[in-house]
């Protein structure tokens, strides 16, 4: 941007990726352009001008520090910059004025690009502004720390269109530097969920999703200070350029070694977006009594079953265990083994419920924040269940807090809806429990996942929870018959112990096999796990 849009606070992350469809006759990751001596034209300073013998210019622009941008008269360009704190280069059509409608040509390009270095923030991929209204725009490939919502707005749709699911949002920037001096505009993004550094862009077909998504209709938006209304249209280009943004102190340096942009190109595909069918995370709600893991909210949409906002990092979280369907979602290790973190504030999850018995019920949260206190909302089939308050665990995410509140559930299959009202808050599990009833608190046998396992009491009492994790539990009767039960709550059939003898020798001399048991002995249930 120009000297504009400072986006703060963001971790370095690198990722590197190449692809082009087969749809279009070169291939920008094998191909290199070459750069004829004598051909490279040096810039220095802040500067803006044209290549000659093309349709395209150039643009230069810093803030602090030292910077240089080279370009070539095919095109492609390189730079360097060391300490600045925004820092630009960029090649690609140039209009002015009051831009061109956007719908009257269609935008394409090839790139391919290496860059090191590090920086708070920065952005690459296709940039410009348009006029009436004003708008700054970003079509984001790649990146030196993913954005977030926090700095990019919350997402108002997507598009699969050149081999990956771009995000789309839009962020309010208030009396902020813009093309027109200062003033309040709004930014529209197109952000990549999987970083690369070379391939085709159909800019177009951003345009024209920007286009059906945004109308003209005022919308409150999160913003530069606080956020605000803002009517959402997208204008008349002024210019379209590829583009590398570093900033925060940022040093580095690019290398284009492949640029063709075209104002007469052809579409891409655009692929609808897949359609998942909504149902409870392994196929069985969540019994309750019980406890509902946080990262096994329901299968589905995003919008449907999660909101998938994303906070201070979108590259920390292990997307492995749900799968990219749902990696605007963040899985850490935490609590009693996994968790939901690096949440947006008003994230939200959902969950198909049994609840087995009606009452009123003890609920626990499981949480972690070291940004300080907040809650985390409950609600039922739509309707407003409990607000669990916590007090914040000292910048310390690995330490966790149980948030308590109180509820009355009817008896039934319900959908129970857990929002994250305060950002950076890392969500392990919400238990359920009947008062008077015996439970075990999940981070005490991170073996067993009540939130996937509807049978955690295979005893009669449908109100007894295992009440605790035994691997070695010695029985001093003179003799005892067990009922064993795996995981899912399937019979194994009994064990009879006589004095002194070890529950995991006997369980594993009469199945032969290591894990983790569900072992009756007379009204009590006890969660052991058997090692050779």
């Amino acid at each position: 941007m120009k000297s504009v849009s400072k986006i703060a606070k963001m971790s370095l992350a690198l990722i590197v990726s190449c692809g082009l469809g087969s749809a279009f006759a070169v291939d920008a990751c094998k191909d290199q352009m070459s750069k004829s001596a004598g051909s490279g034209h040096g810039v220095s300073g802040n500067s803006v001008g044209s290549i000659s013998g093309t349709p395209w210019g150039f643009e230069q622009w810093y803030q602090g520090g030292s910077a240089s941008m080279t370009y070539y008269d095919n095109g492609t360009f390189k730079a360097n910059w060391n300490n600045s704190n925004d820092y630009l280069t960029r090649v690609g059509y140039q209009y002015g004025g009051g831009g061109i409608d956007h719908k009257s040509k269609y935008f394409t390009v090839d790139y391919n690009y290496k860059k090191t270095g590090s920086a708070q923030y920065g952005y690459i991929g296709i940039y410009g502004w348009t006029a009436n209204p004003e708008t700054e725009y970003y079509i984001v490939d790649d990146w030196y720390s993913k954005p977030s919502e926090n700095y990019v707005g919350e997402k108002f749709g997507e598009i699969t269109v050149d081999g990956a699911k771009y995000t789309i949002h839009a962020f309010l920037r208030q009396q902020e530097p813009s093309k027109s001096g200062t003033s309040t505009f709004v930014q529209f993004f197109s952000i990549r969920q999987s970083a690369r550094q070379c391939g085709h862009i159909d800019i177009s077909a951003h345009f024209k999703k920007w286009d059906e998504l945004f109308t003209g209709q005022n919308k409150q938006l999160k913003g530069s200070k606080g956020g605000g209304s803002a009517s959402l249209k997208f204008g008349k280009v002024t210019e379209v350029m590829l583009m590398t943004e570093a900033g925060g102190g940022a040093t580095g340096s690019v290398e284009y070694t492949y640029f063709d942009m075209k104002d007469n190109g052809s579409p891409s595909e655009v692929v609808p977006p897949k359609e998942i069918e909504r149902k409870p995370f392994g196929g069985t709600a969540v019994s309750i009594p019980g406890s509902v893991e946080a990262e096994n909210f329901d299968e589905g949409n995003e919008g449907v079953t999660y909101s998938g906002a994303q906070g201070a990092s979108g590259d920390d979280g292990d997307h492995t265990y749900r799968g990219e369907d749902y990696a605007s979602v963040d899985i850490v290790s935490g609590g009693s083994g996994k968790a939901i973190g690096y949440t947006a504030a008003d994230e939200w999850l959902e969950y198909t419920i049994n609840v087995t018995q009606a009452g009123e019920y003890d609920i626990e949260a499981n949480v972690s924040n070291g940004s300080g206190a907040g809650t985390v909302e409950l609600s039922l089939d739509g309707t407003a269940l409990a607000s669990l308050a916590f007090t914040g665990t000292a910048d310390d995410w690995n330490a966790y807090e149980l948030a308590k509140g109180k509820a009355t559930l009817t008896a039934g299959q319900h959908k129970l809806r857990i929002t994250i009202a305060n950002a950076n808050t890392n969500v392990d599990y919400v238990k359920f429990s009947l008062p008077g009833a015996t439970t075990v608190d999940p981070g005490t046998n991170p073996g067993t996942d009540p939130g996937t396992n509807p049978a955690t009491n295979p005893g009669t009492n449908p109100q007894e929870d295992p009440l605790a994790l035994a691997k070695n539990v010695r029985l001093n009767k003179t003799s005892h018959v067990a009922q064993v039960f795996d995981m899912q709550g399937r019979s194994l059939g009994s064990v009879t112990f006589a004095n002194g003898t070890s529950i995991n020798d006997a369980i594993f001399a009469k199945f032969g096999k290591a894990g983790v048991y569900m072992v009756r002995v007379g009204s009590k249930v006890r969660s052991i796990s058997v090692t050779r």
